[in-house]
């Protein structure tokens, strides 16, 4: 498809809360552009969401709903929630009105209900976009009235009833192959002849992983060069001080508490430690980074283990149940991948699960409803 300069859609992308629902919003946008580059869009999230300090950095408009999720077993904080989605559903539909969208994509989070809502009572085109392979509440109630659906698993496919469904992988952001790893290991200032191990537990950080790193800090720092991100749990008091300011740390540890250049730090890294999230696994495969992964225990359906199961079966990652983390068990886990040489096979496998197109195949479904 050419990009046109005779129409401007506008388009909403409504989705947020943690990094994987919001950089699949980032990947369709910078997708659209690139067919329609006259295209209006704008974001929709939260003050509290990992949007509302992602996107301002981008220069990008989000727009704020004043909602928030369901909590178990609090029925106070409940009936504000319900507070909250009148609210929401009155601010969407102001936003519907001054912006005048041709169509409004939902990646996910609860965020994306009310606007969603309203524009399919108002009769604009819808389309979802689901990375797991069991979809969200949210998701499941809007998909019957989406236009389309576009979902990276096959089997999220029986989970939902809707006019249109498209098997298009999860989209990711642009830029995460065109980093030399040498680059990427000069900007952290590591070791080039180390093996980096980069340890992730998504946006929001994992407790159990950090604590499991803090412990093994010592040993692994013998061998490798280490990225981690803590999270907004940030380094547990159990990491001993003396391992974290010694000379050997101060060459071959970096420690952050968001990494927003998610791109270089794949390059840099040999082997991810981390949750098995779908866009982390979708980005992964992209970077050709093999993993051990430490599924969310308290995902829905354990769809984590799921995700990571399927590469595993393939040769391409390991896994650990959070149930049986601790450091002994993640440092034998990384040193028999390096010590028995697979590392290089697993990254060959990975590969495989890659979908370089997916944000371009998503851009042409949501152009193609766009009514002029």
């Amino acid at each position: 498809m050419t990009a046109s300069t005779e129409f401007n859609p506008r388009i909403l992308i409504a989705g947020g809360g943690t990094g994987g629902h919001l950089y699949p919003a980032i990947a369709i946008q910078e997708a659209v552009l690139s067919r329609a580059p006259n295209a209006e869009i704008e974001f929709v999230g939260t003050k509290q969401g990992i949007e509302s300090k992602i996107l301002p950095k981008k220069k990008l408009i989000l727009n704020h709903l004043w909602i928030s999720g369901l909590k178990r077993g609090s029925p106070l904080q409940n009936l504000a929630t319900v507070l909250k989605l009148g609210v929401s559903l009155l601010q969407s539909a102001r936003l519907i009105k001054r912006f005048k969208p041709h169509l409004v994509i939902g990646t996910g989070g609860y965020v994306m209900g009310p606007v969603l809502y309203m524009a399919q009572r108002k009769g604009i085109p819808t389309l979802l976009q689901e990375q797991n392979s069991f979809p969200g509440l949210t998701t499941r109630k809007l998909a019957p009235k989406a236009d389309a659906v576009c979902i990276a698993f096959p089997h999220a496919a029986r989970l939902m009833k809707t006019k249109r469904i498209e098997i298009t992988g999860n989209p990711v952001r642009s830029g995460f192959q065109s980093i030399e790893k040498s680059e990427a290991l000069k900007s952290y200032s590591l070791d080039p002849a180390r093996p980096t191990l980069l340890f992730v537990g998504g946006s929001q950080g994992a407790r159990s992983i950090n604590l499991a790193v803090a412990d093994a800090l010592q040993e692994l720092l013998k061998r490798f060069n280490i990225i981690w991100q803590t999270g907004k749990f940030g380094v547990p008091e159990a990491a001993s001080p003396s391992v974290i300011e010694s000379e050997t740390a101060r060459h071959h540890l970096r420690i952050l508490p968001f990494i927003d250049d998610m791109q270089t730090a794949y390059a840099a890294s040999d082997l991810a430690i981390c949750r098995a999230g779908a866009m982390t696994i979708a980005e992964l495969a992209i970077c050709r980074l093999p993993a051990v992964f430490i599924p969310f225990p308290f995902a829905t359906d354990d769809h984590q283990t799921a995700n990571a199961k399927s590469l595993c079966d393939a040769g391409a990652a390991s896994l650990i149940a959070d149930r049986d983390l601790t450091s002994a068990v993640m440092i034998k886990e990384i040193n028999r991948i390096f010590e028995n040489k697979i590392i290089g096979d697993m990254r060959t496998a990975i590969t495989a699960f890659a979908q370089p197109e997916a944000a371009d195949h998503i851009a042409e479904i949501a152009l193609s409803l766009v009514h002029k």
